[in-house]
């Protein structure tokens, strides 16, 4: 927001300079535009997170990434989404794509698998990645791709299938899917996971968002038609009868506290404005600031427990709390930030307006709240948790 000089607040300002000194220059180039620059249609945000070689922060530093674990993803993630909600959720589906790719590595293939070797060349060609693996869904068939892979004779690989909205889907290098995999052998049946050129013949983009926020976060619709890749580009896995697997589960709990620190960046844009708004009503920003923090210590204690390893279903237990509490809480919130600002605020820019409105799309993010209550309420009965929300 550097049309209006806006400052960080005391909230918000470790974040940004972590971040800045870990991307640097990232925070200082993207507060040098106002948010509807960075948020409309020929934004700077993704070509300005690749200048800053964000592509590898959650990669592996023995690959050549950062490799930041999941308290110090958060505290990035929150602060770019601070400035920029569409960076958020962009880079917050590369991340999923990411830490998808590592999981389903270390558990299908070996250390030395040449696989390996393209996690490291996105580290160092800043490449950006996109997942067009299949909408989450409930149901009995809920964890079988919809994209196919039909074993052909040389034994490569087509594809075919579509994925909508698929972030990132104009500016993608490598698109990420989970598959079916066709075969007249014993792999037919099987998921595997299917790892994309975006350059390749058959990847289409076709549009699909058409809603006025979020829009410099690209999410299109991607289609694979007839698309032809060597067995190298497909990772074997397993059936998906056998239900959610421990690499699904951590990939979701990365997700899970990623999209809450994601969507908390709209309530702490609103916060900084009001922090350093003339006159404003210090005992209102006070309550706001403490549910500001009891929302992102949730996000922290999941990450937290996430980092210290242990049992993925005690990790995923504790995003999900996270989760459905900043879910409920955040329209609220930014309802009430808003309404702290003023009503000229509101009127005379779109900044405000904006951010309340975006902060409303994590509820559109798998899992619904409903489900995720009745799921961790039966898990505080003794019963596993039911994954199958997903």
């Amino acid at each position: 927001m550097g049309e209006q000089g806006r400052r960080w607040s005391a909230f918000t300002e470790a974040d940004a300079a972590f971040t800045n000194t870990l991307l640097p220059g990232l925070v200082t180039e993207l507060d040098g535009y106002g948010l509807m620059e960075l948020e409309g249609e020929g934004s700077p945000v993704l070509d300005l997170f690749r200048k800053a070689k964000g592509p590898g922060l959650l990669i592996p530093a023995r690959h050549g990434g950062h490799g930041l674990n999941c308290r110090d993803a958060l505290r990035v993630q929150s602060a770019l989404a601070t400035l920029s909600p569409s960076l958020g959720v962009g880079t917050m589906m590369h991340h999923l794509a990411v830490v998808s790719f590592v999981e389903y590595l270390r558990v299908h293939v070996g250390d030395d698998a040449p696989q390996w070797a393209l996690l490291a060349s996105v580290a160092r060609r800043d490449h950006l990645l996109a997942s067009a693996s299949s909408e989450a869904r409930r149901g009995s068939d809920a964890l079988v791709p919809r994209t196919t892979a039909t074993v052909q004779e040389d034994g490569g690989y087509v594809l075919n299938g579509a994925k909508k909205p698929c972030s990132l889907a104009r500016s993608m290098d490598i698109l990420t899917s989970s598959v079916l995999v066709r075969s007249d052998d014993e792999r037919d049946g099987t998921v595997a996971l299917a790892v994309i050129p975006a350059a390749i013949e058959g990847v289409g983009v076709r549009p699909f968002w058409r809603a006025p926020v979020l829009v410099a976060a690209e999410s299109e619709e991607v289609v694979l038609d007839q698309v032809h890749v060597p067995a190298e580009m497909v990772v074997p896995g397993g059936r998906p009868e056998r239900g959610m697997d421990e690499l699904q589960v951590r990939a979701w709990t990365w997700f899970e506290v990623l999209a809450c620190g994601t969507y908390l960046g709209t309530a702490q844009s609103l916060f900084d404005r009001a922090a350093h708004a003339p006159r404003v009503e210090r005992r209102a920003l006070g309550e706001l600031a403490a549910e500001l923090f009891v929302c992102r210590s949730a996000c922290e204690r999941a990450a937290a427990t996430f980092d210290a390893g242990g049992a993925a279903e005690d990790a995923m237990t504790e995003a999900l709390l996270a989760r459905l509490f900043v879910e409920e809480r955040l329209p609220d919130l930014c309802a009430r930030l808003a309404r702290l600002l003023g009503g000229l605020a509101f009127v005379t820019g779109p900044e405000v307006a904006y951010l309340v409105s975006a902060a409303r799309a994590l509820a559109f993010h798998p899992p619904r709240g409903v489900s995720s209550a009745e799921s961790l309420g039966g898990r505080f009965t003794g019963a596993p948790l039911d994954l199958s929300i997903f």
